[in-house]
């Protein structure tokens, strides 16, 4: 057997090796731009971890015996109520979370959720509440909030 039929007899392996060589290449490219993709998103909360920040969810109430009082919402659970007419209400909750977390900038959420009717809660009182808890307030409406987790 010549040296040159061996050759020949592997060039069309060389060729498959070479083409299966290029899909690997592709495929662990692509691989790679979809795990750097995925490191790009984050959620609120590493968000919140770099910028040193506290979020406090309140639950805007609006039904039956719960229309107009605010509650602190955790763990997607409506917690006790906050009261709008003390100061010192929201300061307490934002005191117990810097023991936890020890966070310096405290962000107030107010949850209106999306399926709710908010007659009573009007930017008068929005206003009263910043004025009487010396805190800024973000109201985000249209919130989803299960209603199994309202109670």
């Amino acid at each position: 057997m010549r040296a040159t039929s061996v050759i020949v007899r592997f060039l069309s392996l060389l060729d498959v090796t070479l083409i299966l060589l290029g899909v690997l290449m592709v495929t662990l490219m692509h691989a790679e731009m979809h795990r750097e993709r995925g490191k790009q998103k984050s959620s609120t909360q590493e968000v919140a971890e770099l910028a040193d920040v506290e979020f406090i969810y309140l639950y805007a109430g609006w039904n039956g015996a719960e229309n107009g009082r605010c509650y602190l919402y955790t763990n997607g659970k409506k917690g006790p109520e906050i009261s709008q007419t003390n100061p010192n209400a929201i300061q307490q909750v934002i005191e117990e979370s810097k023991k936890r977390k020890g966070s310096v900038n405290y962000v107030v959420l107010l949850l209106f959720a999306d399926d709710g009717w908010f007659a009573a809660w009007d930017a008068k009182k929005l206003a009263q509440l910043e004025e009487t808890w010396k805190v800024k307030i973000v109201p985000v409406y249209n919130a989803r909030l299960t209603r199994r987790n309202q109670r």
